[in-house]
Protein backbone atom coordinates (compact mmCIF):
# COMPACT_ATOMS: atom_id res chain seq x y z
CA UNK A 1 0.00 0.00 0.00
CA UNK A 2 1.74 3.65 -0.97
CA UNK A 3 1.33 6.10 1.81
CA UNK A 4 1.09 9.72 0.45
CA UNK A 5 0.78 13.06 2.22
CA UNK A 6 0.07 16.56 0.20
CA UNK A 7 1.68 19.25 1.66
CA UNK A 8 -0.99 21.93 -0.05
CA UNK A 9 1.30 25.05 0.20
CA UNK A 10 -1.03 26.68 -2.72
CA UNK A 11 -2.68 29.92 -1.27
CA UNK A 12 -6.08 31.82 -2.55
CA UNK A 13 -3.98 32.41 -5.64
CA UNK A 14 -3.16 29.14 -6.76
CA UNK A 15 -6.95 27.43 -5.63
CA UNK A 16 -7.47 25.56 -8.72
CA UNK A 17 -4.07 23.77 -8.19
CA UNK A 18 -4.90 22.82 -4.66
CA UNK A 19 -7.89 22.13 -5.23
CA UNK A 20 -6.92 19.66 -8.05
CA UNK A 21 -4.46 17.62 -5.79
CA UNK A 22 -7.22 17.60 -2.95
CA UNK A 23 -9.69 16.15 -5.64
CA UNK A 24 -6.99 13.38 -6.50
CA UNK A 25 -5.67 12.68 -2.72
CA UNK A 26 -9.59 11.89 -1.91
CA UNK A 27 -10.17 9.57 -5.40
CA UNK A 28 -6.47 7.89 -4.35
CA UNK A 29 -7.95 7.06 -0.98
CA UNK A 30 -11.37 6.15 -2.50
CA UNK A 31 -10.70 4.38 -5.61
CA UNK A 32 -7.35 2.66 -4.90
CA UNK A 33 -7.51 2.51 -1.12
CA UNK A 34 -4.39 4.31 -0.66
CA UNK A 35 -3.11 5.68 2.65
CA UNK A 36 -3.43 9.23 1.88
CA UNK A 37 -2.96 12.99 4.54
CA UNK A 38 -2.82 16.44 3.65
CA UNK A 39 -1.78 19.07 5.42
CA UNK A 40 -2.27 22.67 4.72
CA UNK A 41 0.62 24.85 5.37
CA UNK A 42 1.16 28.95 4.87
CA UNK A 43 -1.04 30.07 1.92
CA UNK A 44 -2.90 26.77 2.00
CA UNK A 45 -4.13 27.48 5.38
CA UNK A 46 -5.81 30.73 4.55
CA UNK A 47 -7.11 28.54 1.60
CA UNK A 48 -8.85 26.63 3.26
CA UNK A 49 -9.91 29.39 6.03
CA UNK A 50 -11.42 30.72 3.19
CA UNK A 51 -12.94 28.18 0.97
CA UNK A 52 -15.46 28.53 -1.32
CA UNK A 53 -18.43 26.22 -2.23
CA UNK A 54 -16.19 24.15 -3.95
CA UNK A 55 -13.54 23.48 -2.14
CA UNK A 56 -15.38 22.80 1.12
CA UNK A 57 -17.47 20.34 -1.22
CA UNK A 58 -13.78 18.71 -2.00
CA UNK A 59 -13.17 18.91 2.06
CA UNK A 60 -16.25 17.53 3.13
CA UNK A 61 -15.19 14.69 0.35
CA UNK A 62 -12.28 13.81 1.77
CA UNK A 63 -13.93 13.23 5.56
CA UNK A 64 -16.32 11.24 4.37
CA UNK A 65 -13.76 8.89 2.75
CA UNK A 66 -11.74 9.17 6.21
CA UNK A 67 -8.84 11.12 4.97
CA UNK A 68 -6.78 13.02 7.88
CA UNK A 69 -6.62 16.89 7.47
CA UNK A 70 -4.38 18.96 9.50
CA UNK A 71 -3.20 22.38 9.60
CA UNK A 72 -0.23 24.19 10.78
CA UNK A 73 -2.31 26.15 14.07
CA UNK A 74 0.53 29.32 13.75
CA UNK A 75 -0.77 29.77 10.22
CA UNK A 76 -4.39 29.70 11.09
CA UNK A 77 -3.92 32.13 13.65
CA UNK A 78 -1.44 34.35 11.52
CA UNK A 79 -4.13 34.66 8.60
CA UNK A 80 -7.13 34.60 11.10
CA UNK A 81 -8.97 31.46 10.43
CA UNK A 82 -8.12 29.45 13.29
CA UNK A 83 -12.30 28.67 13.75
CA UNK A 84 -13.31 28.45 9.94
CA UNK A 85 -10.38 25.53 9.04
CA UNK A 86 -11.70 23.89 12.20
CA UNK A 87 -14.77 23.56 10.72
CA UNK A 88 -13.82 21.94 7.84
CA UNK A 89 -12.65 18.63 9.65
CA UNK A 90 -8.86 20.21 10.01
CA UNK A 91 -7.15 19.60 12.63
CA UNK A 92 -4.29 21.33 14.06
CA UNK A 93 -0.54 19.98 14.17
CA UNK A 94 2.47 22.25 13.90
CA UNK A 95 4.32 21.96 10.49
CA UNK A 96 7.74 20.56 11.99
CA UNK A 97 5.74 17.92 13.99
CA UNK A 98 3.53 16.76 11.08
CA UNK A 99 6.65 16.51 8.70
CA UNK A 100 8.61 14.03 10.61
CA UNK A 101 5.83 12.19 11.40
CA UNK A 102 5.45 11.60 7.82
CA UNK A 103 9.10 10.99 6.93
CA UNK A 104 8.91 8.88 10.01
CA UNK A 105 5.92 6.67 9.03
CA UNK A 106 7.22 6.41 6.04
CA UNK A 107 4.72 8.93 3.49
CA UNK A 108 6.00 10.07 0.10
CA UNK A 109 5.07 14.26 0.43
CA UNK A 110 3.82 15.36 -2.71
CA UNK A 111 4.25 19.30 -2.64
CA UNK A 112 1.65 21.44 -4.03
Amino acid sequence: MAKIAFWITAGPELRDKALANIVLAGRIKTNRQQDVEVYFFGPGVKLVGNADEALTQSLQALNDGNVPMAACPFNAEQYGVTESVGRHGVSMEPAGEALVRLVEQGYQIIGV
